[in-house]
């Protein structure tokens, strides 16, 4: 298996579940993924899950991308981490000192019943990201890679993700401060300097000072 121990096993030292079988197809695995998602409420329980994901995704999206002829090959993936993020789903690190090798992260708010089609699709995306060049990103290649995958696979995989990940994890925090002029949104748990002064800060994304904080409701 391509990860490390480390990040792969079960607390009991458990190995991880077997992969999806793909070849059953797209609606069997979105069945499996959802079955998994309502058990999924730890980070070593979404890692697992994430894993199996990879393990079933993977050759599928290497195989579709190399018939058609697009300069990629998967690479060995390292290591797997859920993290805390909120306005990134998912992210694709590729080391400078070996090219054949990536780190992949997926946030934990995208695991929950309800969102196994979004799921899928973020680490499809990853994935198609872990076969392209380093600085490939979001350019020509990975569009045209992306395309093969959603009509060979049933995929819906996007450059930017459907917001049901975000809209869920609001109920962790207690501020949401958006931008009026672009949309641009952030989340804090607590009462900064942004959240009381608005006015005084700019937006990283347009440039204009036009916040708005939004108190959201506590558990």
């Amino acid at each position: 298996m391509p990860f490390s121990p480390q990040n792969d096993v079960s607390p009991a030292g458990q190995p991880c579940g077997l992969a999806f079988p793909v070849e059953a197809g797209a609606a069997a695995l979105r069945a499996e993924v959802e079955a998994r998602l309502a058990d999924a409420d730890v980070a070593w329980k979404m890692r697992l899950l994430a894993r199996d994901l990879i393990d079933a995704l993977g050759p599928a999206i290497e195989k579709t991308i190399l018939v058609a002829g697009l300069p990629a090959r998967l690479r060995r993936v390292r290591t797997v981490r859920i993290t805390r993020g909120v306005r990134e789903y998912g992210s694709c690190n590729i080391p400078r000192a070996n090219n054949g090798e990536c780190k992949l992260a997926f946030s934990g708010h995208l695991f929950f019943p309800g969102n196994a089609d979004a799921l899928i699709d973020v680490v499809a995306h990853e994935l198609l990201h872990a076969c392209l060049p380093p600085r490939e990103g979001h350019g020509a290649l990975f569009h045209q890679g992306m395309t093969l995958l959603n009509d060979a696979m049933g995929l819906h995989i996007a450059v930017y993700s459907e917001k049901t990940a975000i809209q869920q994890s609001e109920s962790l925090y207690r501020y949401k401060v958006t931008c009026a002029a672009c949309g641009n949104a952030f989340y804090y748990l607590r009462a900064g300097a942004v959240v009381r002064h608005p006015s005084r800060y700019r937006c990283a994304k347009c440039g204009k000072s036009a916040f708005k904080v939004h108190r959201l409701a506590a558990e």
